[in-house]
């Protein structure tokens, strides 16, 4: 029965994307898809409202929204389309320059903070557990250590034990100076050998800079997630309510498959980023708006942003400023929306159209991407 609906469901997207899809091939919207304006419920999807996911706990209430037509790329901005605009322009990114003396102090100050609750941790316990706190004490240490060279990005890493806590991030986070857009996985990668991959280790500020200088924009998170949804309503995946429509061995986007943290078994031929395109798109006609890289968006994040709009809004752009001033964040942080090749349904569902996460604008990692949307003349 879960087949005939599933392949109904196909049927019934490749209809809607004869309709609604106009992919232009001009130079002002080369490689764009005409996304329809349009009112759709926005957030967390279905079975996930009790915060069992990370990354749906701040996607609620769901509300209508309406969204003008716009035009979206087809697929996330590849390392080739960003090195073109390196080459024009001579920008260096977030994770290429040094860290600002202020960022330094109060980096160092956290460091040493989290270093001391540890410590406190690791003198009431004895045995693995001892030894596991302060392997977290050594990490939280050579990353500091990095502190004076380039602001760098965040890597992840297989975890060479058993986690001593699933909140303790660095037992598979690593900050590495040397990962930057051009070395995507640090030192030794390259971005020459994956040039249609996404770009990543950005920041919101780097992702503006390259969409101001391609004349278009960041997506709102509502325009994000209309285009996410190719038109269909209230389903979890951006492809239909069926994990896998064409069969258990056809994957339909890049994500983690095995063991969370400890192995990916590349089931879907990747282990980390992908080439865009790798595969199906959504009825939009859109590709990897599930996995491969967490997109950043034109929003500033906010938990609650959810509870602060009202039903029925037009074009919404993000919690208003009055907000924002009293969540005191310690930098601007925004939006990222649709997971990565390092979710999976027991980390974050970050590929289901509904996630959402945050992204402070210090803090550029090698599952983070970006893509970019244009005005309808």
């Amino acid at each position: 029965m879960h087949f005939v609906s599933s392949l109904f469901a196909v049927i019934v997207q490749l209809s809607v994307s004869l309709d609604l899809i106009a992919q232009e091939t001009t130079s002002a919207y080369a490689n764009m898809v005409r996304i329809p304006s349009g009112s759709f419920s926005m957030g967390g999807d279905a079975g996930l409202m009790d915060g069992g996911s990370q990354s749906h706990q701040t996607a609620y209430p769901i509300r209508e929204v309406t969204v003008d037509a716009f035009w979206m790329d087809v697929a996330e901005v590849t390392n080739r389309q960003f090195a073109d605009f390196v080459e024009a322009t001579g920008y260096v990114t977030f994770a290429e320059r040094p860290l600002p003396e202020a960022d330094l102090a109060v980096l160092q100050q956290v460091a040493e903070y989290n270093i001391k609750r540890l410590q406190h941790a690791a003198d009431s316990v004895a045995g693995a557990e001892r030894a596991a706190i302060y392997e977290s004490i050594q990490r939280i240490k050579d990353s500091s250590q990095l502190l004076g060279q380039t602001a760098g990005s965040i890597i992840f890493k297989l975890p060479e034990e058993e986690l001593r806590s699933k909140n303790d991030i660095t037992q598979w986070w690593r900050i590495e100076a040397a990962a930057t857009w051009r070395a995507p996985d640090g030192m030794g990668s390259s971005w020459q050998d994956r040039l249609d991959h996404p770009v990543v280790n950005v920041t919101h500020e780097d992702a503006t800079e390259y969409a101001t200088w391609a004349g278009k924009r960041l997506p709102t998170e509502a325009e994000w997630e209309r285009a996410a949804r190719g038109g269909l309503e209230r389903q979890p995946f951006t492809w239909g309510d069926v994990f896998s429509p064409l069969g258990k061995d056809v994957w339909m986007a890049n994500i983690w498959q095995g063991v969370w943290p400890y192995e990916n078994t590349m089931e879907d031929g990747f282990a980390a980023t992908a080439p865009v395109k790798s595969f199906p798109s959504n009825a939009f006609g859109l590709y990897d708006m599930a996995g491969n890289v967490w997109e950043i968006v034109a929003d500033r994040y906010h938990p609650k942003a959810y509870s602060l709009r009202m039903d029925g809004a037009i074009n919404p752009t993000g919690p208003d400023a009055d907000s924002l001033r009293r969540l005191r964040q310690r930098l601007p942080t925004y939006v990222t929306r649709g997971g990565s090749f390092l979710c999976s349904d027991v980390w974050c569902s970050g590929y289901q159209p509904g996630s959402r996460q945050a992204q402070e604008n210090d803090s550029p990692s090698h599952h983070t991407g970006f893509r970019c949307v244009k005005d309808v003349d």
